[in-house]
């Protein structure tokens, strides 16, 4: 299908939907420029609390829940086909999320806090660009339309667990089982349509996660609370949210309440409410080994230009499945481009790399995964000494002390990414030769992604540690991703 056609018949979708009593879009013009999402470092001592942890403990709960994650991708990607981004205009108007980063958590993603419900109820989600349903820890109670249903009765509540009580909620309005938007339009979404004891009972979903079912509940529209630039607070109605009565803790979200969804399905957060907020969103990642109480800023809009570094560059922006992607031309390593094939990073045969907020590490399709480790290592042996370390292929003894960070830098190799349109991430030496435990092990923070799907295809994923110290836009209107160095400090 051409991206023509798709878009046509994303705006049929949207016609569909709304004559069906559902809208899927805000209703509402804003009356500001900016939306604000506060961003606190992941070592900021709000959510660090008395917890301790090692780097090696960090490094362990990360690539298990980058292993847990990469299982997500693939079921997902087996399930879903290549989908574009509607063509729809903004009026200029912008917010933003405070964005907490949740290493001190023992999880590698980054929270929001995210208010929902009339009056609001505040929750700490997980932001997550690879994920196309926002949802929250949810307290839906049983009547009879919903018997059958992914409900729960006051003495099930988890107490233990902050969650969302629909019933105090003036604007909560669930999704009937037996609507078009159940029984087609949340399919790509995971709905249960088959689940339907009486014709008015929520649609459900059992939101997959590999092989198990991790989040189950039942998809309602609300009202959610934003603040704007100018401090004014906004409701935005008929946001589509699912209300989870449980998951699978094992997936490693800390805690997190839930979801924040970033990615674009046409009924996600992001499709619904960027065409009011210049078609874009922003964030800027700060350096993991930074112990300042530094606060960001998740932004939907266009920031203000002194936020913003004056070097950005834009590669073009792609989806992969319902996940934002960019094309690869070249893997650099001190200025010599790597002999890798060019069709494995090209999203238009099935390749491509995500970019990926949720997954720590960066992960790289096989057939470029052993080229790099080789081109990256190689300068080092003789240089330091080679070590073992569980769940990486290189790694390396780095000798400790108060000066030696230059040093050892210096002797590893440049590693660039260079993509379509010309332009390349030069990530900081210590985002891909990370710590990994207290004594001065090193290692390429780099995964092996699983071979390709039936049809041949594989992706690789830019994980959010190699985003640090950089501004991202996602130019969704202007199909770009721009990105620049930054400190992050002048969003504190």
């Amino acid at each position: 299908m051409s991206l023509q056609s798709f878009l046509q018949f994303l705006l049929l979708l949207l016609y569909i939907s709304s004559i069906n009593g559902f809208s899927v879009n805000p209703s509402a013009k804003e009356s500001s420029s900016v939306i604000h999402f506060k961003m606190i470092h992941r070592h900021a001592p709000e959510l660090l609390g008395e917890k301790k942890l090692t780097h090696y403990d960090r490094i362990q709960e990360l690539l298990h829940a980058d292993k847990l994650r990469m299982n997500i991708l693939s079921h997902k990607r087996k399930l879903r086909a290549t989908s574009s981004r509607r063509e729809l205009q903004g009026d200029g108007t912008s917010f933003s999320f405070p964005l907490l980063s949740g290493e001190s958590t023992g999880t590698a993603s980054y929270y929001v806090p995210f208010r929902v419900g009339t009056p609001a109820q505040e929750f700490l989600l997980l932001v997550d660009t690879g994920s196309d349903l926002t949802w929250m820890n949810c307290r839906f109670r049983c009547n009879e339309n919903n018997i059958g249903s992914h409900c729960s009765n006051p003495k099930d509540h988890n107490l233990t667990k902050r969650a969302f009580y629909p019933e105090n909620s003036q604007t909560f309005r669930t999704v009937p089982c037996n609507s078009t938007l159940c029984q087609q339009g949340f399919l790509n979404l995971n709905s249960n349509p088959e689940m339907c004891p009486t014709p008015n009972s929520p649609c459900s979903y059992d939101y997959p996660y590999a092989s198990t079912e991790v989040a189950q509940g039942v998809y309602a529209y609300e009202s959610v609370t934003v603040k704007l630039n100018n401090g004014v607070e906004k409701q935005i109605p008929d946001m589509l949210i699912g209300c989870t009565r449980e998951w699978n803790d094992s997936y490693g979200m800390g805690k997190a309440d839930g979801i924040f969804g970033l990615g674009f399905n046409s009924h996600g957060f992001v499709s619904n409410i960027y065409k009011n907020f210049q078609g874009k969103f922003s964030y800027c990642l700060m350096d993991q080994y930074n112990t300042k109480n530094l606060s960001n800023y998740l932004t939907f809009g266009n920031r203000n230009p002194q936020e913003m570094p004056p070097n950005m560059q834009y590669a073009v922006l792609g989806t992969i499945g319902d996940h934002f992607g960019v094309t690869v031309e070249g893997i650099y390593v001190d200025g010599v481009k790597l002999n890798i094939s060019d069709e494995v990073w090209n999203i238009e045969k099935g390749g491509g790399m995500m970019v990926d907020s949720g997954f720590s590490l960066t992960a790289w399709v096989p057939v470029a995964y052993d080229p790099i480790i080789a081109a990256l290592e190689n300068p080092l042996k003789g240089k330091f000494t080679s070590v073992k370390f569980e769940g990486f292929d290189s790694c390396f003894k780095v000798p400790q002390n108060n000066n030696n960070a230059t040093m050892y830098e210096s002797l590893v190799p440049k590693f660039e990414i260079q993509f379509l349109s010309g332009v390349r991430l030069k990530p900081a030496v210590r985002t891909y030769f990370i710590d990994v435990d207290d004594t001065g092990v090193k290692c390429f923070g780099f995964n092996r992604a699983p071979e390709g799907d039936a049809s041949g295809s594989s992706i690789s994923i830019l994980g959010n540690i190699m985003q640090q110290n950089h501004m991202w836009e996602f130019d969704i209107l202007g199909d770009r991703l721009g990105f620049a160095p930054s400190s992050c400090s002048l969003l504190a």
